[in-house]
């Protein structure tokens, strides 16, 4: 067998591996890319989530508040009532 021809079917076969593991790497790259998207929907849904929690939880503390200052000041009102009679 001639040196040459055996170098180049050689080479051949290595560019063909070389080939698959560009293809290979290639498909990773794109299921990657694919669950990256997905885990962004998914954060995106995340965020917008705690958002709505975090405004439910501010609006009733604030009631909360609004409750306490209201019981403050019938308290109050009712001290002043006796203290008058």
């Amino acid at each position: 067998m001639d040196r040459s021809v055996w170098t180049d079917e050689r080479l051949d076969d290595l560019a063909a591996r070389g080939e698959s593991q560009f293809e290979l790497l290639r498909s990773e790259t794109r299921e990657l890319r694919a669950e990256m998207r997905e885990f962004r929907g998914e954060m995106r849904d995340m965020r917008a989530e705690m958002h709505a929690d975090s405004t439910r939880i501010r609006r009733d503390m604030f009631h909360g508040a609004i409750a306490l200052f209201a019981a403050l000041v019938a308290m109050y009102a009712t001290m002043v009532v006796h203290a008058l009679s």
